[in-house]
């Protein structure tokens, strides 16, 4: 499914994307041995000079980064993935287990962060299209989201503050 982002609709989430019983059961594979995967495909859209414009995706790869997260049910504040290149720019994922500021323990928050906008020029932006998955370590049916959003200094990262429930992860 692919959302865009619009100055009215800057938040994207699922309220329930799996059950909490799905979740938990080691053989359905999403949290096994107290490991949750969390994938990223990024697309780096090369700027025409010409505002926003429609360019084809055909034939292009994405890069593709897999983060693994040990004792996920044991984190507290937010964590970052290593550094990862595509296109020659810097990227993380920003995970917050228990929400960003506006989730208040309800939801998980997971972003896709530019580690070189904080250092862009006033009106540079790099645009993206880019999937965060989280993946089943059974069957391989991930869960998977995709955007596209324009990274800029005064947007370092963008994703989901309300990705998954909470309750999904930890037992309330």
């Amino acid at each position: 499914m692919e959302r865009r982002f619009r100055n009215i609709k800057t938040e994207w989430g699922y309220l329930k994307c799996i059950s909490h019983e799905t979740f938990k059961d080691p053989s359905k594979g999403y949290l096994v041995n107290d490991k949750c995967i969390f994938g990223v495909d990024v697309y780096v859209i090369k700027n025409q000079g010409i505002g926003e414009c429609l360019l084809s995706l055909n034939g292009v790869k994405p890069y593709k980064h897999e983060w693994k997260i040990n004792e996920f049910t044991k984190l507290k504040s937010y964590v970052y993935s290593e550094e990862f290149i595509v296109e020659g720019y810097k990227w993380k994922l920003l995970l917050y287990p228990t929400g960003n500021s506006g989730q208040n323990g309800q939801s998980i928050s997971v972003f896709l962060e530019s580690v070189d906008a904080e250092g862009f020029a006033c009106k540079k932006k790099v645009k993206a299209k880019f999937s965060i998955s989280m993946k089943n370590q059974i069957s391989g049916k991930d869960r998977m989201w995709t955007v596209e959003h324009w990274f800029s200094a005064a947007a370092r990262n963008w994703g989901w503050p309300s990705f998954i429930p909470c309750s999904m992860f930890h037992d309330t």
